[in-house]
């Protein structure tokens, strides 16, 4: 079992399926949480806005992974740059000093997301089946995502 783990393409495909689940029951948590919150008071257009283009990037980088794969490296990196300021602005350094639950749950479903983003374009080979697979799976829970904030 061990060395069946080891080799590249079981291994990969552990890590995304426990990827997959943590962030399935992330985000049924966040939505659960947003039908019961109040509406929050101050605008996050920027989140949606930004949302919208990091998903676009995402799904241009998968449609186009096997013509052109640095399109798809360059929108994983701006993902997670996207990702690192979204979370330091729902924070509010230090403006908010608590923020909501269902923005913390946000935070942590981001965060999820950055960590699969950064396993993504670090741990496995660019141009790989596995890569556009992983690529697709990004695009396509970072639109769930971009759903739940869509709809708040």
């Amino acid at each position: 079992m061990r060395r069946a783990l080891r080799s590249g393409p079981r291994r990969e495909m552990l890590l995304a399926a426990a990827w997959a689940l943590l962030f399935a029951g992330l985000l049924a948590f966040r939505v659960g949480l947003q039908w019961s919150a109040p509406p929050p008071g101050t605008s996050l257009e920027w989140l949606r806005l930004g949302c919208i283009a990091v998903l676009s990037l995402l799904l241009l980088g998968a449609v186009l992974a096997n013509r052109a794969p640095a399109l798809g490296s360059v929108a994983l990196r701006v993902e997670q740059g996207a990702v690192f300021l979204a979370i330091t602005r729902l924070l509010g350094l230090g403006a908010h000093p608590d923020p909501g639950r269902p923005e913390r749950v946000l935070i942590a479903l981001l965060g999820v997301h950055a960590v699969g983003a950064i396993v993504v374009s670090d741990e496995l080979r660019t141009g790989t089946p596995s890569w556009r697979a992983g690529l697709w799976v990004l695009a396509s829970s970072f639109g769930a995502l971009t759903v739940s904030v869509l709809t708040r």
